[in-house]
């Protein structure tokens, strides 16, 4: 699985986190993405986000399909999603405002409407402060209740509480106008109020407002914020036990950390769905089973494994063995996550640009990215944005070239600490990483820290790390959800930062400020051009690798794709051969 900040880059899942895709050997940088297609869907129209969903070709109903992973997850509370296994999964029970459809032949990805009639409408004559959502009519809950604009409302005030701050936080932070948005209200529980402040509704509308422009609002819609619950069925925390279904699909067994079974919710209409099916009978998932075992058994391919989906990726130890097996390559999923990994490099400590331009050179990717697995599981990356941004422009300032570092450096060896997660893993690639960089006259100490605590540590402002590799993914295909929250200065708090580099540049904040004012459509290009100018001006991070899927499906699952917009095997399509 993979969070939104790539948290595996901390332990022993760094390995299996990185995983495979079509692309072209250099023999110098370990790949290449010329043939990406990034994503170019955009925002669909009223008519796109009517259903049914497009049939998949050779689709047929019945049968079971089976999830094999080796854990639970870690939220199926709509509201606390915040992971991509549990994002997808949840699709299957859980509607919101809007949502995706991918196409994989193309690499398209384009947002509609799911609960909503269109992917909403800017009510405030183009200033992005004003959104306003209308419900399809018709809608309806597992027990046949219909589902109201109300019901989204209180599925967004919910998000509000501090017991269930696990999802993002984009909607509640915008309409309290504030990063601490618990600072005047704290949702609906203990006597607070079953509205959010911002939220009004009109029979099947609801209206956001904001202080400030949020041109990207449709997209946030289609996080699990904006999933409906009526205010009876809430059980709080104990919603992750057994969410209460607006999808095709309701849960019929939750056995914890064993065991999911869901069976077809009666009430979903497919012609107010444009994004999935319910072609199998059943889906179940079945947990504790680790990554070499999972692969083995889809290698094998007996019995109820021909149904089943890896909820994981190849493990690194048989990713030659199915690379090179002709038979397998029929049942291999493969493409790019919206993962990136990078060397940060905390600026507060390390200020000479020359050092910093150094160590982009220095760094030997194609070493590191063997060492992983290869070019099936990792390619290296130039750039901050991932292939698979809307806009995203291919570049590498800093092409590895170790006379260039020296060069830089002018005869000195400045003397660098590198923090890795202290495990088997994370102590066998962080002397990769310091034997790559001594190479060009860096002094690389190694500082092990505890994986539990490890983007603690780094997340702590004034830290006493020159280096580390933390990954972090879009939480929709826009540079908005990589740029500010990396590089904006002026987001540094004395813990839990995500600006990891530290990097705080008045002429950068104040283009994020205006690109964030822009349209989508608008602002994609120039998230990109503002990519490249920092890291050609300030080098504050080291580009490592764009992050793969190599996954195994078994021989007689159909229509089981990589999704576009969550970099997992997308289970809307699937049906039982």
């Amino acid at each position: 699985m993979r969070p939104r900040v790539a948290l595996a880059a901390a332990g022993a899942l760094a390995v299996v986190a990185a995983l495979g895709a079509c692309s072209k050997n250099t023999g110098s940088t370990g790949g290449t993405n010329d043939n990406v297609k990034a994503q170019q869907g955009g925002i669909g129209t009223a008519a796109d986000s009517k259903g049914p969903a497009k049939p998949v070709a050779g689709a047929k109903k019945g049968g079971t399909i089976t999830l094999i992973q080796d854990a639970d997850f870690e939220h199926l509370d709509p509201q606390r999603i915040y992971v991509n296994n549990a994002q997808v999964f949840a699709k299957l029970f859980s509607r919101q405002l809007t949502g995706y459809v991918d196409d994989p032949k193309t690499g398209k990805s384009t947002l509609v409407g799911d609960l909503a009639t269109d992917t909403g409408k800017d009510t405030s004559g183009g200033k992005c402060t004003s959104w306003q959502f209308t419900l399809k009519d018709g809608l309806k809950y597992q027990d046949g209740s219909p589902i109201t604009a109300a019901d989204v409302a209180y599925g967004v005030a919910r998000s509000f509480s501090p017991d269930l701050a696990d999802g993002p936080h984009y909607i509640q932070q915008w309409l309290a106008g504030s990063i601490d948005y618990n600072k005047t209200y704290k949702g609906p529980y203990n006597g607070g109020a079953a509205m959010p402040p911002g939220v009004t509704v009109d029979g099947n509308k609801i209206t956001f407002k904001f202080a400030k422009a949020h041109c990207d609002m449709p997209y946030a819609a289609s996080w699990g914020t904006t999933a409906p619950l009526p205010k009876a069925k809430d059980t709080k925390t104990k919603l992750d036990s057994k969410p209460f279904s607006s999808g095709p699909y309701q849960f019929d067994t939750y056995n914890r950390d064993s065991k999911i079974v869901l069976t077809r919710n009666k009430y979903w209409d497919p012609n107010s769905d444009p994004i999935r099916h319910d072609y199998p009978d059943k889906f179940v998932v079945t947990m504790g089973v680790g990554s070499t075992d999972q692969t083995n058994r889809m290698i094998s391919d007996n019995g109820d494994d021909q149904y089943g989906i890896m909820q994981g990726n190849v493990d690194p130890t048989l990713v030659k063995k199915v690379s090179t097996d002709q038979s397998l390559q029929s049942r291999v999923l493969k493409g790019y996550t919206q993962y990136v990994w990078f060397l940060a490099i905390n600026t507060e400590r390390v200020k000479d640009l020359n050092v910093r331009k150094a160590l982009n050179y220095a760094l030997n990717k194609k070493s590191y990215i063997q060492a992983i697995g290869g070019p099936n599981v990792a390619e290296a990356a130039g750039t901050l944005e991932s292939p698979t941004t809307t806009g995203y422009q291919k570049y590498d300032a800093y092409p590895y070239n170790v006379a260039k570092a020296k060069k830089l450096l002018n005869g000195k060896h400045p003397k660098l600490v590198y923090a890795y997660a202290n495990t088997e893993t994370g102590q066998k690639y962080a002397t990769n990483i310091k034997s790559s960089l001594e190479q060009a006259g860096f002094q690389i100490v190694l500082k092990p820290i505890d994986k539990a605590s490890f983007y603690t540590e780094i997340g702590r402002d004034h830290n006493k790390y020159d280096l580390y590799k933390p990954g972090w993914g879009s939480d929709w295909p826009s540079g908005s959800t990589i740029i500010p929250p990396l590089f904006d200065g002026r987001t540094i708090q004395p813990q839990g930062n995500n600006n990891w580099a530290y990097f705080n540049n008045a002429d950068v904040n104040k283009k994020i400020d205006e690109i964030s004012d822009m349209a989508p459509e608008k602002a994609a290009a120039e998230w990109a051009k503002l990519d490249k100018e920092i890291m050609t001006k300030y080098a504050p991070v080291v580009p490592f690798y764009y992050d793969k899927e190599y996954t195994l499906i078994g021989s007689k699952v159909g229509g089981c794709v990589l999704g576009n917009s969550s970099g997992w095997p997308e289970l809307t399509g699937v049906f039982a051969k």
